[in-house]
């Protein structure tokens, strides 16, 4: 390798892999069903060993995982399988016609999804276990030219001759357009409104400007190993890169551009060891040292600060984590406090322990739906689902709330009813409209929610607010939110690049650099690195903010008529997460602590008061609340309801009385608080409100509601879109709960190709690759499956190698390509099991570049998609 470092290979006498050893000395090794290429074993650098069994065919019939958990395949004569149990003996079936295709899918709870294929044997529809049918229109090639949507609404496409997407066209006719080279790179992009972003390349093919919607461009120069060696932004900000031999980044040294002209400099230092793996990060403000075990899993964060970081809050800590054999995670150690973990065999998280003893404990029914939340035995909730396992009931102390969903699966309506479950049968029948129940006198929470041809929510009829109407320009971007009243209304303008404008403002104006100085009655102030640091309110209220040398947020103040208001302080543990906050409002001083889970908060703590926060699954909205009282015995439980995107409206207690209820202005700041007996901030998903600066905390930036946008540039840069400070398009239909955005996104091979990702300038990443679901009979070779579970790549995440990577350490493609060869297979030659196949293209994306976290959330979908193709939902 260009660094010096080596990789060992050791072979048996049929060319099989038999070991690999990389330059830390570890191991993997293989064996083998007899004189066969199909692995029946590997064994682990951590001690963890996967085994497989075959019959005298080849059949893959048995794999068995570290812990000792089989699933067993049933194959029929022809091989392919009819039935698969898995390791809590719950059976999936499968059906297939004369070309190995899908026709039928039967999951472990008896839902079936069905499959037709045109006389080409392309797939042309899909119907689910609630009769919804979705078509797909082809060419004779098979290109998709058309959807059809079980609500009646359709998307079309066009190609070049490439077979790449030209233009993609919405159920409202509008119309995104893309025009590429010869090499078929996209040289624009072209919106439904008519706003362009321009691509530059050089000689080598590299992205060498990108020039946005309001002519400002960002520039980007490359080594002679195509790596990326310096991006200037449109407002003059820079980053420059240095690498080490083997490729991975050593140095981030950025020159700040303030209102004056100034040019402040700073670095980040990174320390590697012979893989690439992040060993100590180094600023400013701290060093942080990591540690991992012999599965690249991460042990250990310990971070130690220097007198700058101390002066602004960065205190010493140190973050542990355990993980069993298959890489789980079991316990997570930090100062505020130990979460354990425990899960199912099929890896659903069953119970979790927390600091205080308590266990929240999660019941399953099928592959993984939650079908009950119990705190030590207490009830919190238990659900109901329809058969596609969405939620439909839930109950809320002495309330059930309910909820229908279109034929798109959209939240349709909600109501929370005093109706005892067994009297909602009697109520809810398909012959009877659903307005009639959902607005029965019996339910205090109750609204509907209507969608335009787009699939942009279009109206609400909510008992607590009355009806809200929505208005959209041809890009998604909210125009207007009309509830009938003057004085309620709201409109709003844009520049061509998302800044929020003035209605007093010329057409042509725009904000060139993004760095929005002034809206409405409020000013704004930038410091060098793009952050906030003043806001003024008219003439009676001044804001200052401070930062840490990773921009985030560690000091406020607020002066109203020239008097300090509050102030306040903010520490952040190693991971960035929000842990502590201090704050002083008119005299009155307040502590809080912060626990975390992951990346959601799940405990909040202050003198004498704790809550614990309960989401819904894979979610960051919130289900329920439980307080605890210091002295008091018994925990009072609390209950969310929320509209279609998760933002809490309403809470009640466990007796179904509103103990919180807020009226909000379209971009989430609160017009009226109806009724505020117990304090609730959470928001939009992930935000909680900081009552002392009117701020939203949005994990890893803050938001201010008041404008729509966040007050610092996204952390991952243009990986997250054009417009560093954008919230969205619509706060009405997008949620962003961690304060990032686009590069890494999950979702559906589908989704993340159509829509308002055509030419967003990422790719779609399939961690089941195609061509091995075609192997596997589950795909046609001409049709890529849109629910594939996929990731949102840039090329060098994706498909370049470490020679035209600008990191320099090769996408996902290449590592897979490198794996593939060290096991002896070919370019399209795939494992005998769906669990190698996985650990394959999982350890590509991770080699790559990709988030643990995100990698594992993928691995996750992709292993439920691939049972509902021929298994269990």
């Amino acid at each position: 390798m260009p660094d010096g470092n080596k990789l060992f290979f050791e072979y048996d006498e049929f060319a099989r892999l038999l070991k690999e050893t990389d330059p830390l000395g570890r191991s993997i090794r293989y064996q083998y069903h007899h004189l066969t290429t199909l692995i029946t074993q590997v064994d682990y650098p951590d001690g963890s060993i996967w085994k497989a069994r075959y019959d005298s065919k080849g059949n893959l019939v048995a794999e068995i995982d570290a812990l000792g958990h089989k699933t067993e395949y049933l194959n029929g004569d022809d091989g392919l399988p009819h039935t698969i149990v898995d390791p809590t003996l719950k059976s999936k079936y499968l059906w297939w016609n004369t070309l190995a295709q899908v026709q039928r899918f039967q999951d472990c709870s008896g839902k079936s999804t069905f499959y037709r294929y045109d006389e080409r044997h392309h797939l042309v529809a899909v119907t689910d276990a609630l009769n919804n049918t979705t078509t797909l229109e082809r060419k004779p090639d098979g290109e998709v030219l058309r959807i059809n949507h079980p609500d009646g609404t359709s998307e079309t496409f066009t190609y070049n001759e490439l077979g790449q997407v030209l233009t993609h066209t919405d159920g409202k006719g509008q119309t995104t357009q893309l025009l590429r080279n010869g090499r078929g790179l996209p040289k624009w992009r072209q919106d439904a409104k008519g706003q362009t972003i321009t691509y530059e390349y050089d000689k080598a093919i590299r992205l060498v400007a990108l020039t946005n919607e309001n002519n400002a461009t960002y520039n980007f120069s490359y080594d002679n190993a195509d790596r990326l060696i310096e991006e200037k932004r449109i407002d003059n900000l820079t980053r420059r890169f240095s690498y080490n031999l083997g490729g991975h980044l050593t140095q981030v040294e950025e020159i700040g551009y303030g209102e004056k002209g100034e040019q402040p400099r700073r670095s980040t230092h990174l320390e590697r060891d012979p893989i690439g793996r992040l060993l100590a990060k180094l600023n400013d403000d701290a060093r942080q040292d990591y540690a991992y075990d012999d599965g690249d899993r991460l042990l250990s964060i310990e971070r130690k600060p220097t007198d700058t970081g101390r002066k602004l809050g960065v205190a010493a800590e140190k973050i542990d984590f355990a993980y069993d054999l298959l890489g789980r995670l079991v316990k997570e150690t930090t100062p505020q406090g130990a979460l354990a973990y425990e899960y199912d065999p099929l890896s659903n998280l069953t119970t979790l322990s927390l600091p205080t003893g308590q266990h929240l404990n999660h019941l399953y029914y099928g592959s993984g739906h939650l079908h009950q939340l119990n705190l030590d035995g207490q009830l919190i909730s238990d659900m109901e689902r329809d058969d596609l396992h969405r939620e439909i009931y839930r109950t809320q102390g002495t309330l059930t709330s309910c909820f229908g969903y279109d034929s798109m699966g959209r939240k349709a309506w909600q109501y929370a009813t005093t109706l005892p479950a067994e009297k909602l049968s009697q109520i809810q029948n398909p012959l009877i409209k659903p307005e009639r129940y959902v607005e029965h006198a019996y339910n205090p929470i109750h609204r509907r929610y209507e969608y335009d041809p787009a699939g942009e929510l279009s109206r609400t009829l909510d008992k607590l607010r009355g009806e809200t109407r929505y208005e959209y320009e041809a890009n998604g971007q909210l125009l207007a939110r009309n509830t009938g009243r003057v004085v309620d209304g709201e409109e709003f303008r844009y520049d061509a690049a998302a800044n929020r404008l003035n209605f007093n403002t010329s057409r042509f104006d725009h904000v060139k650099d993004n760095r929005l100085k002034q809206w409405a009655n409020q000013e704004y102030k930038y410091d060098a690195w793009g952050n906030l640091i003043e806001k003024t309110v008219g003439i009676v209220r001044w804001q200052t903010f401070t930062y840490d040398c990773e921009n985030r947020l560690v000091r406020t103040e607020t002066m109203a008529n020239t008097q300090v208001e509050s102030t306040s302080s903010y520490q952040y543990d190693s991971l960035g997460r929000r842990v502590a906050k201090q704050s002083e409002i008119k005299g009155h001083t307040d502590h809080k602590r912060f626990l975390w889970q992951g990346l959601r908060m799940l405990r909040e703590e202050s003198p004498g008061q704790s809550s614990l926060y309960l989401y819904e699954p894979g979610s960051y909205a919130p289900l329920a609340r439980v307080d605890q009282k210091e002295g008091e015995v018994e925990n009072k439980v609390y209950y969310f309801h929320t509209d279609q995107i998760g933002t809490p409206l309403e809470m009640t207690d466990a007796e179904g009385q509103i103990v919180w209820q807020a009226k909000y202005r379209a971009w989430g700041a609160v017009e009226k608080l109806v009724v505020n007996e117990v304090e609730q901030n959470l928001r939009f998903q992930g935000q909680y409100f900081d009552v002392e600066t009117g701020l939203h905390y949005n994990t890893f930036r803050y938001y201010d509601p008041e404008i729509g946008r966040f007050t610092t540039q996204d952390p991952i840069g243009l990986l997250g879109g054009l417009n560093l400070y954008q919230y969205a398009p619509s706060a009405i239909g997008w949620i962003d709960p961690q304060g990032l955005a686009t590069l890494f996104e999950l979702g559906t091979y589908g989704g993340l190709n159509g829509s308002t990702h055509i030419g967003d300038g990422l790719q779609a990443h399939e961690l089941l690759r195609h061509e091995y679901l075609v192997q596997q009979n589950l795909a046609e070779k001409s049709t890529r499956l849109p629910g594939n579970p996929s990731i949102a790549l840039d090329l060098d995440h994706h498909t370049r190698g470490p020679m035209k990577d600008t990191r320099g350490i090769g996408g996902a493609h290449w590592h897979e390509t490198q794996i593939r060869e060290s096991q002896g297979l070919g370019r399209n030659e795939f494992a005998s099991s769906v669990k190698r196949e996985l650990d394959i293209t999982s350890g590509a994306l991770r080699k790559s570049g990709v988030p643990k976290s995100r990698v594992k959330e993928l691995r996750r979908m992709a292993k439920k998609f691939h049972s509902s193709l021929n298994g269990c939902g």
